[in-house]
């Protein structure tokens, strides 16, 4: 059973030979690029090659062939398949002195304090790390200082934000008819000249663009106060996701198995909204998209959504959610085995089996093999498992570490 067959049997809920495993098929389930060299280093790979940190948000790279190939990852991100001229990237130093490329087409301002920031091509500081920092935070909020949300909207200031800063395949305008064909072309070689099973990221989140906006704060309370300004703003967003949507599954649909939603709805003690209000005023439009991914493909719908969503996931269900990811198992009501008995028969998890907080940081390797042995004996029983860790494998955890948990997810999770 090659990559690709194992993970479309899982997606049907049936038992493959051993539980898929991913690393970095989506920019919550990789490794921080600090990691990544340390894990290179104790692997003993090329020193005169660098990591190529893809998405300079989060500091990830992406994991090459070889570290694919030694720890038998089945996913792959679809911008993998892109950038792949030395003339594409550019050298760039970490926080702990070691070197790694990214991508050329990012605008970096640095101060003479050594802030980094990340501006559009308007000019605009979107996003900033401190010399310090680990990662880029949000800077600049286009709706944050009016009263309410506005009554009309321009795209470009929808696409203000810091998240709207691309990674790879995203720096391709697919309105643009030869970036187009180039996304549309990498796609399909990435698909005839792999068995890796394909997710391409095509964000369109809700909850979250209203944050980007607006500001938690203010967002958190135009969703009860405003609801009207709300669905107009969120009915814009869904208007302009679609149009995506089909541009893509019309050319690519064929060639991708899932693709890759995201709203961080919950956190450490519950949702961020009332189950009441998700109903109201975001499944009806989490809903229309699902539709239409599920009417016109046969792709996935896999929503990335951190926290305690406990109390959403029926109607998440309900409104198309094929896989979850990262399954925090960490917050409230997110137990393994509570999720697997209510769920399982109706979602995938992707995600979820290795405590990234507690134990893979700061346990020992046989910590983190006793977890992950746990994990899979529980969320991989009958199927519906894609092995990952709890969100992304951050700058601090040690390699060995690393190489137990990859290494245990192959060992024990075979059926």
């Amino acid at each position: 059973m090659n990559s690709r067959e194992r993970i479309r049997r899982v997606l049907a809920h049936k038992e493959p030979d051993r539980v898929p495993i991913d690393l970095g098929s989506m920019r919550s389930s990789g490794i921080a690029t600090i990691a990544y060299n340390n894990l290179r280093k104790k692997l003993s790979l090329d020193k005169n090659k660098l990591a190529r940190m893809y998405d300079f948000i989060q500091q990830l790279a992406y994991p090459e062939k070889e570290v694919m190939d030694m720890f038998h990852i089945d996913a792959i991100d679809a911008g993998q398949w892109f950038l792949k001229s030395d003339d594409d990237w550019r050298e760039w130093t970490l926080n702990d002195g070691s070197k790694c490329l990214i991508p050329k087409f990012l605008n970096i301002e640095i101060d003479e304090d050594e802030t980094v920031y990340l501006l559009n091509d308007e000019g605009y500081r979107l996003g900033k790390k401190p010399k310090s920092s680990l990662y880029v935070d949000q800077c600049y909020w286009v709706y944050q200082d009016l009263n309410s949300i506005p009554d009309s909207f321009k795209d470009e200031e929808l696409d203000r934000h810091v998240w709207a800063v691309p990674s790879p395949p995203s720096h391709l305008d697919i309105f643009d008819k030869k970036q187009f064909e180039k996304l549309v072309n990498g796609i399909k070689d990435l698909y005839e000249n792999t068995d890796y099973s394909i997710v391409l990221i095509v964000g369109c989140n809700l909850f979250e663009t209203g944050t980007f906006l607006r500001g938690m704060a203010n967002f958190m309370i135009d969703m009860y106060a405003d609801k009207k300004r709300t669905k107009k703003l969120l009915d814009r967003l869904v208007e302009r996701n679609l149009v995506k949507l089909e541009k893509l599954i019309d050319s690519v649909g064929d060639y991708v198995d899932l693709l890759q939603f995201g709203d961080d709805l919950g956190g450490q003690g519950g949702p961020f909204m009332s189950p009441d209000i998700y109903r109201e005023v975001f499944m009806p439009r989490h809903k229309k998209m699902w539709d239409f991914v599920h009417d016109n493909s046969d792709c996935k719908i896999f929503l990335h959504s951190c926290g305690s969503i406990y109390e959403l996931l029926p109607s998440l269900i309900e409104a198309g959610l094929d896989v979850l990811n990262p399954v925090q198992t960490t917050t409230k009501d997110m137990e393994p085995e509570k999720l697997k008995a209510e769920f399982g028969k109706d979602i995938v998890f992707w995600g979820g089996a290795c405590n990234t907080r507690d134990v893979l940081a700061n346990g020992t390797p046989k910590d983190v093999e006793e977890d992950v042995k746990r994990r899979i004996e529980i969320l991989g029983e009958g199927g519906g498992l894609v092995f990952n860790q709890i969100h992304n494998i951050l700058a601090d955890v040690p390699p060995e570490n690393v190489i137990s948990m990859l290494n245990a997810a192959y060992k024990f999770g075979k059926y």
